[in-house]
Order: C-alpha cells, then structure tokens, then sequence
C-alpha cells in the first residue's frame, strides 16, 4: 500500500466521521478563507472571514516533513 493510498483512505474516514457528527451536532468548518457553523438540519452560518494568508507560513509549513495537529474542543 503506498503512502497516497492511506491518505486516501485516511480522507475518506475523515469525510464519514465529519457527515455523521454533522447530522447530530453543530460543525465548524472552513470553507473559501471563511470561518462557517452547521447546525443539523439548518443552513451554514457565516462566522467570519479569515485573514490573508501568509506566504511565508505557506513556504515554511510546506518544506517541513511532519506536522503537529492540536486536538481542541469547542463549544
């Protein structure tokens, strides 16, 4: 199995696992620079826009190999 193949399949988990919390609580989510909620069975809700991005993160975040994600909640 290459690398491309499990992050294929590591999207297609992520996809399910976000459509199945959608459907029964609130979701936030960016989409186009904007910062939106999804409540079930309401339409998405504009929270606010998210600033210019900074070439220089992109540059710096794309040479590094490894990535640290920080699992947060929020309410």
């Amino acid at each position: 199995m290459s690398e491309r193949d499990i992050a294929l399949a590591a999207a297609r988990v992520l996809r399910e696992c976000f459509i199945q919390t959608a459907k029964s609580n609130t979701v936030l989510y960016v989409e186009n620079d904007n910062l939106m909620s999804k409540a079930p069975d309401q339409a998405p809700v504009f929270i606010k826009k998210i600033k210019g991005r900074n070439p220089y993160i992109v540059r710096e975040t794309t040479s590094k190999k490894t990535f640290k994600l920080k699992k947060r909640c929020i309410e």
